[in-house]
This record gives C-alpha cells, structure tokens and sequence, in this order.
C-alpha cells in the first residue's frame, strides 16, 4: 500500500507539472504496484492499517482524478478556441467522456 501511494504521489506531481511522457510513466508505475497489491496478503494484525492506508489512497485518486479532469478541460478549451480562431469546426466529440 505504502508502494502505491508513493506511486500516486508521483502521478500527482506529473499531472501538476503537465508533462505527458511523466504523465504516461507514473500511470504504468500506478497500474502495476495495484496490480502487486491485488496479489498481496494482507498479515494477520495489521488489517488496522491496512485500512488506515486504504482511505489515505482513496483521497489521493480523487485528488488525482480531479487534476485529469481539470488538465482535460483545459485541453478541450484550448482545442476549441484553435477551431474558432481558424475559423474551422472541431470534428466529433473528442476528448468529451
């Protein structure tokens, strides 16, 4: 758990720094200590803990997820105020979830 929320922490900062190749980095390190985590036991005694660590994880993706939707958005607005300064209409619904 400590792992992952190191991981988290890196993602954070990649996302506040806006630079995508960091971005993409902490993503695959994020994805694969959870996936380390999934095959993990948890020892006897320390179930505490681990929960402790669990909600202090929760907190950081959400803190992470609203920092991709705001970087999402601004990239939405910066698309389409390229479209209206050209003059051009923006095809689809891209990057729109």
């Amino acid at each position: 758990m400590d792992e992952i929320q190191s991981r988290l922490d890196t993602l954070v900062g990649a996302l506040d720094g806006h630079d995508a190749g960091a971005i993409i980095a902490a993503t695959e390190e994020l994805a694969t200590a959870v996936i380390l985590f999934r095959g993990a036991n948890i020892p006897a005694g320390s179930e505490l803990r681990a929960r402790t660590l669990i909600g202090q994880t929760l907190g950081r993706l959400e803190a992470a997820a609203v920092r991709v939707n705001i970087l999402k958005d601004w990239t939405r607005q910066r698309i389409d105020r390229s479209h209206e300064i050209r003059g051009t209409h923006h095809r689809g619904a891209a990057l729109r979830y």
